[in-house]
């Protein structure tokens, strides 16, 4: 691993260690490790693609998304399935 991205991810834990709330507002805590690992990868690749380690708002709230549990999508269609074949509701 990168010393940058060692250093980055020092700041982070040290950051969530001495403001468990804030941790506690994006991730349920029992998954901190898990939270912890997930940001050194998108850290580590940041890095191997020349960009800045730190991750970006998108990135975090990513990672946050996924380990609270997707939101199931709704599906927007316009058709139907019935025992008669597709309906289109326009």
């Amino acid at each position: 691993m990168n010393v940058d991205v060692k250093i980055y991810m020092a700041q982070i834990k040290k950051f969530f260690d001495d403001n468990p709330s804030d941790l506690g507002n994006l991730i349920p805590l029992n998954l901190k490790e898990m939270f912890y690992d997930k940001v050194q990868v998108v850290a580590s690749l940041n890095s191997e693609e020349g960009k800045e380690i730190p991750l970006t708002r998108k990135q975090l709230i990513e990672i946050c998304v996924e380990l609270n549990g997707n939101p199931k999508k709704k599906e927007d269609t316009i058709f139907v399935e019935t025992n008669f074949g597709k309906l289109f509701l326009n």
